[in-house]
């Protein structure tokens, strides 16, 4: 069972049913990224969607982690990242608006634990390097966060195809 664990949280590889809702989450992205840019809120229907998504997406781990593999130690990491570490970090800590928070969660919750990590650390340099762009359509100190979500989840398909397979 631990080796299972260590296999699938070291696992850097997305399957083609990953891909191809990455796909479908990057097509809901790249509105709601328009419609960040130009009015700083993406509409409501995005973030029902990604809840929606993410529901769907912890059902479907907690039935093939619980019934099909017996790997709970992997389910809790992974969702305790998704739950429990993406909201107090972006949100209370970070003070990202609910609905990037929720697109953030919908692109992970296809990740493995590894692959989390490694969207978090690309989210901050891709938000680092594209923040005075973002900035100029923002007021005060918020500014349009979905573009930087948008440009992390293509990166991370474009290295799925290119890199990791």
């Amino acid at each position: 069972m631990f080796e299972q664990f260590i296999s699938q949280f070291f696992l850097i590889k997305i399957g083609a049913i990953q891909a191809y809702l990455l796909w479908f989450l990057l097509g809901s992205f790249t509105v709601a990224t328009l419609s960040d840019l130009k009015h700083m809120s993406a509409q409501r229907e995005f973030l029902e969607i990604w809840v929606l998504f993410i529901v769907a997406m912890l059902a479907t781990d907690f039935y093939y982690q619980v019934y099909l593999t017996d790997n709970l130690i992997y389910l809790l990491i992974k969702w305790g990242l998704i739950i429990i570490f993406l909201p107090v970090y972006f949100h209370y800590i970070r003070h990202v608006a609910w609905g990037d928070v929720f697109a953030k969660m919908s692109a992970c919750s296809l990740l493995s634990p590894l692959l989390i990590i490694i969207f978090i650390v690309l989210i901050r340099i891709i938000d680092f390097i594209t923040r005075p762009l973002w900035k100029k359509r923002g007021n005060n100190r918020f500014y349009p966060f979905m573009p930087v979500i948008f440009f992390t989840t293509l990166i991370l398909i474009i290295a799925s195809i290119f890199i990791f397979n």
